[in-house]
């Protein structure tokens, strides 16, 4: 009996944080702002505690609390003269070609740190680099030279197309009948362009179906095992 009521509280106490964690932003930890990480840590720590002392409303009591904090604070954190306050704030590193040392050692960043950063974003020169901010979430916006910068389209007078958007119509052999929705397509137009290139049984032969901005069907096979 213990035990089914230990499995009882595991299981309520894991849905409610469940749907907690569903109204936060949905972003991966790296980009959460300061105030989500802490409420993130209090709501992991305030849940596991009806697992050890069996009192399961304080828990959900104080789940709800932290996550209606966490709200609150996001909706302050929107005035601009207050964001400072909940959130970090752009940081110039590299300003005009040359190192701010000073924003750097504010930034708790060391040089080798930074240096690596700016090899994730395929530099390896410094000296390349007209600037370089490290935005709120830690991650390092990079802008290079006008000379080291990568040959746009524009640069060679040419006029491009815009590729659009690419939709998968079938996934795993079932047909994404929203997407046909919204492309303005039919099943049955959809069977019919299979057919032509030599697919009667969708279910069992296609893996996956996209279709581009040009109306280009491109069909890829499941493998037989």
């Amino acid at each position: 009996m213990e035990l089914m009521g230990y499995a009882l509280r595991a299981i309520v106490i894991y849905l409610f944080t469940y749907f907690a964690a569903r109204i936060l932003p949905g972003k991966a930890i790296a980009q959460m702002t300061v105030y989500e990480l802490t409420g993130l840590f209090l709501i992991s720590t305030v849940a596991a505690e009806p697992l050890v002392t069996k009192v399961t409303a304080k828990a959900l009591v104080g789940i709800a609390l932290i996550l209606g904090m966490i709200i609150l604070t996001s909706r302050l954190s929107l005035i601009n003269r207050i964001t400072p306050w909940f959130e970090h704030t752009p940081t110039i590193i590299i300003n005009k070609g040359k190192i701010d040392y000073k924003a750097l050692k504010g930034s708790f960043l060391s040089l080798n740190q930074l240096q690596g950063l700016l090899r994730q974003k395929g530099y390896d020169k410094i000296s390349d680099i007209e600037y370089a901010i490290l935005e709120p979430q830690g991650e390092l916006s990079v802008f290079v030279k006008t000379q080291k910068r990568p040959v746009q389209v524009a640069d060679l007078a040419i006029d491009a197309k815009e590729e659009g958007l690419t939709f998968p119509l079938i996934m795993d052999g079932q047909i994404i009948r929203g997407n046909l929705r919204h492309l303005n397509l039919s099943t049955e137009w959809l069977i019919q362009e299979l057919a032509k290139q030599g697919i009667t049984n969708y279910k069992n032969q296609v893996f996956l179906a996209e279709i581009d901005a040009s109306s280009r069907l491109s069909v890829f096979h499941k493998e037989r095992f």
